[in-house]
């Protein structure tokens, strides 16, 4: 028997009832239930239409994020999200991306594929730098997409970092230069289309929007973005 990814107890390769009625395949299993049910999954839950936030009683929807985006004249934007970032998610993102375990991917790679197999967009990661690459090993967002076919779109203008995104203040965020440049043998390639952009966690929308902005720029038809948490 494998172990869960995340606490390493055995698992236990359970086929459902219904599955086995309708043939379905095995889908197998990277985590324990346990592990599993620390998760937040957003389709359930009332979230803002326009970045998939958690909506609480008193909150608008859109949410005062994206009312702000709005009135500052900024395009229409809608994000989906999977999961919301609750204290399970921001651990899994320490393991995964900033201390490099290049398995946790598993976790989620194949529910991402569920979501995004029957998409008919252009699915495209955001990239990160060479820096995080050198010091990382992968860019955690494309490892995420490892079942699904994705184009290369976009690369990151400056090879350093001063500060890594998750550090910084939303303020901070707020006023970041746009980070990225369209590759140029592959922007014809979005000309009336519609893409769907895909980042590991949607924050204040700084980062996936100057993407949108790009794409839009370059004559995609819509511009959306999917993020696993939120």
């Amino acid at each position: 028997m494998k172990a869960c990814l995340l606490c390493g107890s055995r698992l236990r390769q359970e086929i459902p009832l219904a599955d086995l009625i309708r043939l379905t395949p095995l889908q197998k299993r990277a985590i324990c239930e346990a592990c599993s049910a620390t998760f937040s999954a957003l389709n359930l839950l009332p979230t803002c239409s326009s970045c998939g936030r958690r909506r609480t009683n008193d909150m608008s929807d859109p949410c005062y994020d994206c009312l702000r985006w709005e009135k500052d004249g900024q395009f229409k934007f809608i994000n989906s999200a999977m999961y919301e970032y609750n204290p399970a998610m921001k651990d899994y993102m320490k393991r995964y991306k900033f201390a490099g375990d290049y398995r946790l991917r598993k976790v989620f790679s194949d529910q991402i594929h569920e979501q995004l197999k029957k998409q008919s967009a252009i699915i495209v990661p955001i990239p990160v730098g060479k820096d995080t690459v050198a010091t990382r090993g992968f860019n955690q967002v494309t490892g995420l997409l490892e079942n699904d076919r994705y184009l290369n779109l976009l690369s990151v203008r400056f090879d350093k970092k001063a500060i890594r995104q998750s550090a910084k203040n939303r303020q901070s965020r707020l006023l970041l230069d746009q980070p990225f440049e369209m590759i140029e043998s592959q922007k014809n390639q979005v000309k009336n289309r519609a893409v769907l952009l895909v980042d590991d966690v949607y924050t204040t929308g700084t980062t996936i929007r100057h993407a949108a902005a790009l794409i839009q720029q370059a004559g995609a038809a819509s511009v959306k973005g999917f993020t696993l948490a939120r």
